[in-house]
């Protein structure tokens, strides 16, 4: 029997109160932020996963403080904006929260988002639903079409020390040239026609995970698009609208952001002047943080959203 199929039965069996939220966290810089949001995790409803990115400047000893306050650590992947190692390590973490048989839903998040509600709330409005932001590739620009009709042939030197990166970012610029000059587009993507594009941070019940990392169809789709440019906004999507969970999508990744160059970076690094909008949003989650332009920010939500004694906690 598949673990995940065991990990489901132990997760029936337990009473109303018992299953937990996982929190599945990719994280590649900035410790303080990541240790403040690890810190504002309520232990007793969440269980938390992070992936270290391996060029990542946190060392063994911050990985053991985060170890420390009940997080389960791992740095395994040379994470590179656009390659598949990041779903790779998205997909590690995701099995082990199947696995832990005590998890019913998981949140996928980076290391600069943080909570805007305590287990009250996460556990009113995750209603079994699937959240996530989607679209229909078909709809995206030329240049959004490009990271899917072009084939990144020399993906896998993503994955390797600085030299290898170096010998990608002058071969492959003339790889797309020659397959955009001779017409070499992709026209399916393995077992999928339907291809859907969004945002990587969503959240949906443990059993739609279960699904997903036990079926044939997404593990040959996992391995079509591993020659794909970003291939994490579109594994998620395309998988559960083509499956038979496309009813219960809602359009809403349920995760506040701003999509405008703004403190230097876009999405924008948020600061206390969107104090109210986030409260004013439906989002469970706000990105994206920095421990510097964000501080004050963080300590406003802690104040709106989370008690006294909370707040001590998450600063402790």
């Amino acid at each position: 029997m598949p673990l995940y199929k065991s990990a489901l039965q132990r997760l029936v069996s337990l009473p109303d109160d018992k299953p937990m939220h996982a929190v599945l966290i990719t994280a590649h810089k900035d410790y303080r932020t990541l240790d403040r949001l690890v810190r504002r995790l309520d232990r007793n409803f969440f269980k938390i996963y992070v992936h270290i990115d391996k060029r990542s400047a946190i060392g063994r000893d911050e990985i053991d403080a985060l170890s420390s306050l009940g997080a389960k650590v791992v740095k395994r992947y040379r994470i590179r904006w656009g390659a598949i190692a990041h779903l790779y390590a998205i997909l590690d973490l995701l099995r082990d929260a199947v696995n832990d048989g005590e998890v019913d839903y998981i949140h996928l998040i980076s290391g600069q988002d943080y909570p805007l509600a305590g287990p009250a709330k996460f556990k009113q409005r995750c209603d079994g639903r699937i959240f996530m932001n989607f679209g229909p590739l078909v709809d995206e620009s030329d240049y959004i079409k490009d990271r899917y009709r072009l084939r990144n042939f020399f993906y896998f030197l993503r994955r390797g020390p600085r030299m290898a990166s170096g010998i990608y970012r002058r071969i492959d610029p003339v790889s797309r040239w020659i397959q955009r000059h001779f017409g070499i587009t992709r026209t399916h993507f393995g077992p999928f026609d339907r291809i859907y594009k969004g945002i990587v941070w969503m959240s949906f019940p443990t059993a739609a995970a279960a699904d997903l990392l036990e079926d044939e169809a997404a593990a040959e789709f996992l391995k079509a698009i591993r020659t794909a440019y970003l291939p994490e906004e579109v594994f998620f999507q395309t998988y559960f609208l083509n499956s038979r969970l496309s009813g219960s999508i809602v359009n809403d990744d349920l995760r506040y952001a701003d999509w405008h160059f703004r403190n230097g970076s876009v999405p924008a690094f948020l600061d206390e002047s969107d104090l109210q909008p986030i409260m004013h949003s439906n989002a469970l989650f706000a990105r994206k943080m920095s421990s510097e332009i964000s501080a004050r920010l963080m300590d406003r939500i802690d104040e709106a959203c989370f008690s006294a004694e909370q707040i001590l906690i998450a600063v402790e």
